[in-house]
């Protein structure tokens, strides 16, 4: 659930001993108490009346709460009267940024942008000690479980380690870390104590048996702000810019395939529910939210079974039964086409983003390349293991594909060429490589696997022979005369006219038709161009999309083209006429590729909001007739606008999505839906729209007299 309450940045979460409250703290100088069952407040916000609040803790018996605030004050108030249980426990001189109860709830420690931690009586409030070693800011503070040991991290760039009882230091400052830390944890055993880095996204962890450090990976975060174990150990979370993520201890890795996205700002705050059930975050998003940690208590949070950054590429198999994916999170997966489930093992190699992927037509091999990477990886699709490296490009390569009959592979870099390979080991071929005057992004092979075309920056499509090697007829496209007047007509989206004039012309998908007497072309400048091979004259322009088209494909009875657009829609065309037949609606995000299923009635897309789809054709073509008597059709015909409402043609509003749910959305056509998450609306029960809308409040029938 989302906890919404909060006017400004939450800054800190803590959960009650038994697991029904939580509590946070805001900038709104606000302490809201959320009942975890229900999500809501279970009693009116506590006002420090001290500036922002920055941090919260529970009191181990749940009877009172800490609070921190921007004017240097502690805080303690009642959960049982909601009033404070003591007068202000003063004596900083700057902010309160981290307040902790003792294990034993004897005393409450606070750390300060004075520089100091101060430790308190918790039941009288009366000082105990003061420690001011510390050089700079102090930003956080932790107990060991066994209550003998104080950690602090500070803005003097160091961790450091005090008796709890006595305020004595430790030894000497731990220092691996590079820059300040705004986070600390224990290990639920005592054993290992870790820290966050503010600025550089680095952690580490210390053995405090040996005191001895150890780098934590974490992929593409430029800050931790926090941390928190499961109650078992077994898992570590990392709250960083917008998203959670989970590291396995052991290891010190990140699980790969795990992460808990749906926050729009900084996650302040992240912790585990005392029975390891439940996971919660806060966030300078000003909300609270509740994820479902999984359903065993203790246990670790299970990898999904998703990508956890933009799907760059898909590619479907011969048979129809796998959809391949690739990412910029730098993974590949394999899909059962039918039921969505993920197929081991997950394919790991590339050092960055995954811009391409395809898969053989007898589907024994898959291909992949990596954006900023020269070489492409050839996998066995029923192994998962390394082929071998295509090594040979001297530039970025950034499309592949296999020919008709499983021979060759080819693959286009932005060293301007184009290179083929045997599909099957790997090795350079002895055609090529071809010349292609341009940086290479898409290339295709006609149906009967006789014809290599290529096309990217320049706009303009080359055509080679695969046996010999020689070209196959002049270039196509932008500098071609038969498209000069062809571009007068074009529409010029607002990208593109921010390119240069080169890059104004490019083409980022071909597909041939399966009968090779046409190709299609997909062009930034919002239009789909289908050109006759043998005369090199544009037979048809489709225009529909309002942003540039990222790929472009003909179904395989050549009845239907497909395309994906920046504009994120999904459109079925006529292929005979150039008439759009249907528009898809669903993706939150770019839509970087299509493909179809060998049946033709199946469109499968991908995109930047991380998710697959798959698309029934006959269903889409049905909409329109069944929106006038059917609500959820007309929802499948709506654009999700910046707000979070789903709006129809006319611009009416039809419904609201809350922001955990934007973009896993599954309605008809869609027929599945592969991410992280998957939210299905049903009429079941009832579905009230249009002029009935106010039976939404009713539990009668008919609705109320208004």
């Amino acid at each position: 659930m989302t906890l919404v309450g909060h006017d400004d940045d939450v800054n800190s979460i803590a959960y009650s001993p038994d697991g029904l409250l939580l509590g946070s703290a805001s900038t709104d100088s606000g302490v809201r108490i959320w009942d975890t069952q229900t999500g809501m407040e279970t009693m009116l916000p506590f006002q420090s009346g001290d500036g922002a609040a920055l941090s919260v803790a529970f009191a181990p018996n749940g009877q009172r709460i800490a609070v921190g605030t921007q004017e240097g004050s502690v805080h303690i108030w009642s959960i049982q009267s909601g009033r404070s249980a003591m007068l202000p426990l003063d004596g900083h001189s700057d902010s309160v940024e981290c307040v902790r109860y003792s294990p034993d709830g004897a005393f409450v420690a606070s750390a300060s942008g004075d520089h100091t931690i101060r430790l308190w009586n918790a039941e009288t409030g009366e000082k105990v000690f003061a420690i001011s070693d510390h050089a700079d800011k102090v930003l956080a503070i932790a107990f060991s479980p066994n209550g003998e040991l104080l950690a602090s991290a500070s803005d003097d760039e160091t961790v450091r380690l005090w008796k709890s009882h006595s305020g004595e230091a430790v030894g000497e400052p731990l220092t691996s870390l590079k820059d300040s830390a705004k986070s600390l944890a224990f290990s639920p055993d005592g054993r290992y104590l870790v820290a966050g880095s503010l600025n550089s996204g680095e952690a580490w962890m210390w053995d405090l048996e040996t005191l001895k450090a150890a780098p934590v990976t974490i992929k593409d975060e430029s800050t931790i702000w926090s941390l928190a174990f499961s109650p078992n150990g077994s898992t570590l979370l990392v709250g960083g810019q917008q998203n959670i993520r989970f590291c396995d201890p052991r290891s010190r890795r990140e699980i790969s395939g795990t992460l808990l996205a749906g926050h729009t700002e900084r996650v302040s705050s992240v912790t585990f529910s005392p029975d390891g059930q439940f996971i919660a975050s806060g966030s300078a998003d000003c909300s609270v939210r509740i994820w479902i940690a999984d359903g065993r208590p203790g246990s670790a949070v299970q990898p999904l079974h998703a990508h956890s950054d933009a799907v760059a590429s898909v590619a479907v198999s011969n048979d129809g039964r796998i959809i391949v994916s690739g990412s910029k999170d730098g993974s590949i997966l394999v899909w059962d086409a039918l039921t969505g489930e993920a197929q081991s093992p997950v394919l790991l190699g590339h050092t960055g983003p995954v811009c391409a992927v395809a898969i053989s037509p007898n589907s024994r091999r898959i291909v992949s390349v990596s954006e900023d990477e020269t070489t492409g990886m050839l996998w066995d699709t029923e192994s998962g293991e390394l082929v071998t490296a295509l090594e040979g490009h001297e530039g970025d390569v950034r499309t592949v594909a296999f020919s008709p009959d499983t021979r060759w592979l080819a693959s286009g870099s932005f060293d301007e060429t184009v290179r083929v390979w045997d599909a099957f080991t790997g090795k350079a071929a002895t055609i090529g490589p071809f010349e292609c005057a341009q940086k290479v992004y898409t290339v295709s092979f006609s149906s009967d696997g006789q014809i290599l075309a290529a096309s990217g920056s320049e706009g303009s499509i080359h055509f080679w022979e695969v046996a010999t090697g020689e070209m196959a007829r002049e270039p196509l496209g932008a500098d071609s005369d038969n498209n000069s007047d062809m571009e007068d007509d074009s529409e010029k989206n607002s990208e593109s006219e921010t390119m240069t004039e080169t890059d104004s012309k490019a083409i980022f998908s071909i597909f041939f038709s399966p009968n090779g007497q046409q190709i299609a072309s997909a062009s930034i400048d919002s239009v789909i161009r289908v050109w006759d091979i043998d005369s090199g004259d544009p037979v048809l322009m489709l225009k529909g999309h309002a942003q540039r088209i990222g790929s472009v494909a003909y179904s395989p009875d050549g009845r239907f083209l497909v395309s994906g657009s920046v504009d994120k829609t999904v459109r079925l065309w006529d292929a005979k006429t150039g008439e759009s037949l249907v528009t898809l609606f669903g993706h939150v995000d770019w839509i970087e590729e299509v493909a179809l299923l060998p049946d033709s009635n199946s469109i499968v897309s991908c995109g930047d909001d991380r998710t697959i789809r798959v698309w029934s054709v006959e269903d889409a073509l049905l909409l329109s007739s069944r929106a006038e008597r059917d609500p959820l059709a007309r929802l499948s015909s709506a654009f999700l606008d910046e707000n979070g409402w789903l709006v129809g043609p006319s611009d009416e509003l039809l419904l609201w999505v809350p922001a955990e749910y934007r973009g896993f959305i599954q309605l008809n056509p869609c027929s599945l839906l592969i991410g992280p998450h998957r939210v299905n609306l049903t009429a079941e029960g009832g579905i009230h729209w249009g002029d009935r809308w106010t039976e939404c409040w009713s539990s009668s029938p008919s609705p109320p007299v208004i």
